[in-house]
């Protein structure tokens, strides 16, 4: 099949072997102001639902070159990164004791067909789009103030999984969620470290697949593994009694060029490797970290990817074309809403409120853009001092600046692009079925040549039969005549 070389931002270009960078909505920092503002009741309240050890994560960049190397070595077959010395896998050990979070328990599943419920009304979301904005949910947090009860609960949970656990390319949350923290008191009976250990595979698997340019997520997860399993720029320890979860005692790590990490990868020795995270006494006694070598021992989990929660992961025994069509056509629809919603914004001058957060570029070093006004600058350098909650935007070192016109102009451009590519591989995946028929014909006839082939063989045998026998009996015949003149000549003489 003909591949597309046009080098988009989304593409089905497969197995491109250029190191490229990505764009994330990922961001520590919204999320740790707001754990900044949270009362000892609240995050009391958020502790009880499983979810307290979050709370302890302190702010860090993202190392975006350390993270496009591992991205680059991804393995979607193998569910594995591919190192030089051998290959290592993200497994459920790895986030109980990275997040805290638990990883045995109830999966956690976003059914297509759950029922549109009133709770999901209430926060925002309607039948035909079932997302809630982050930025919504900001909103209804501030409402809230220092208010305890179901609403903040469920609000800061979504916040949570918009900002951390489960980020997306759009800056919305799915709706569906709802559904499953309509009883607070079952929440924590839920798998929710093993859905962002399925998450992140996922997305890793997108942008190895086809080549998507926003990457979501639980990005931080994957630095912090990267810490705790490969010697390559891992910063120092931090000077604190927090030790658990792990991703509260590493620093912030120094930035270097791309080339740098990707020889140092390249030049990767086994000694560099920790294969597999060996416990501290402490760790072994946290009862998410104890449930899971429980669930193990007994044969309840395997070291595997869950289910998938939503939408398509990549199976290598599937029509390759056909699931592409899908993930495409998903993407399309999902930009062209975007895109609608921006026209909106612009008519009623919403986007006026939103321009006032800076968009953070990074080179390829990882430092921040010069070409920002001072003021915005200050802030860029202290982050957590912001008073601006909306989320912040990474983008990769090739974007620019992109006002509203631009940015729709984009889009329609992207549209079109995608629309031109998916019609592309429809018309491919006709042609293949045509081929196939020809083909099934073509098998077919050869069955039926084969029967005629058969027939005709038993039908020579038969002929072949029939002269054997007519020349038996004409030689019988023969020897029965020869034998009675024999015995004429006799009596005569």
């Amino acid at each position: 099949m003909k591949k597309a070389t046009r080098r988009s931002s989304i593409g089905i270009k497969e197995g491109c072997n250029s190191v490229r960078n990505f764009s994330t909505r990922f961001s520590l920092q919204p999320f740790v102001r707001r754990v900044e503002k949270l009362t000892d009741d609240q995050k009391n309240a958020i502790k009880r639902i499983g979810f307290g050890d979050l709370l302890q994560i302190p702010y860090q960049m993202l190392s975006k070159n350390l993270l496009v190397e591992l991205m680059e070595r991804w393995s979607c077959e193998k569910r594995a990164f591919l190192l030089a010395p051998g290959e290592i896998a993200l497994t459920l050990l790895d986030v109980a004791l990275i997040l805290g979070l638990r990883v045995t328990g109830d999966p956690v599943i976003l059914r297509d067909d759950e029922p549109f419920s009133d709770l999901e009304k209430e926060y925002g979301a309607s039948l035909w789009n079932r997302k809630i904005t982050v930025a919504s949910v900001e909103e209804r947090l501030d409402c809230l103030g220092e208010t305890v009860n179901e609403d903040f609960i469920r609000s800061f949970l979504l916040f949570v999984f918009g900002t951390v656990l489960f980020p997306n390319a759009n800056g919305k949350v799915n709706s569906r969620y709802l559904s499953l923290l309509q009883r607070l008191d079952m929440v924590c009976e839920f798998a929710w470290g093993a859905a962002v250990l399925e998450d992140v595979v996922s997305w890793l698997c997108k942008r190895k697949e086809i080549n998507v340019q926003y990457i979501g997520g639980c990005l931080i997860f994957l630095q912090i593994w990267s810490y705790e399993h490969i010697d390559v720029a891992r910063p120092s320890l931090l000077d604190s009694s927090n030790t658990f979860p792990r991703a509260c005692r590493w620093g912030t790590s120094r930035s270097h060029h791309r080339q740098w990490f990707t020889t140092m990868f390249k030049e990767l020795q086994k000694n560099q490797i920790m294969w597999k995270l060996q416990l501290t006494s402490e760790e072994s006694s946290v009862d998410t970290v104890k449930e899971l070598l429980e669930a193990q021992s007994d044969g309840d989990v395997v070291e595997e990817l869950p289910a998938p929660r939503y939408g398509v992961l990549f199976d290598k025994q599937e029509d390759n074309v056909r699931t592409r069509l899908h993930i495409m056509d998903q993407w399309i629809a999902e930009l062209a809403h975007e895109s609608e919603i921006d026209k909106v914004r612009e008519v009623h001058g919403e986007e006026e409120d939103c321009s006032k957060e800076p968009i953070i570029q990074t080179d390829s070093e990882g430092s921040s853009s010069h070409n920002v006004p001072e003021v915005q600058r200050e802030h860029m350098e202290h982050p957590l001092t912001l008073e601006d909650s909306s989320m912040t935007i990474v983008t990769s070192d090739e974007g620019d600046e992109e006002n509203l016109g631009t940015k729709d102009q984009k889009l329609k451009r992207e549209i079109d692009n995608l629309r031109e590519e998916n019609q592309l591989l429809k018309n491919q995946l006709l042609t293949f079925e045509e081929q196939n028929v020809e083909l099934q014909k073509e098998a077919e006839n050869l069955r039926r040549e084969n029967q005629l082939l058969m027939l005709s063989s038993n039908s020579l045998v038969a002929r072949l039969e029939r002269l054997l026998i007519v020349e038996n009996v004409d030689t019988m015949e023969e020897q029965t005549s020869e034998s009675i003149g024999n015995g004429k000549g006799v009596i005569n003489c």
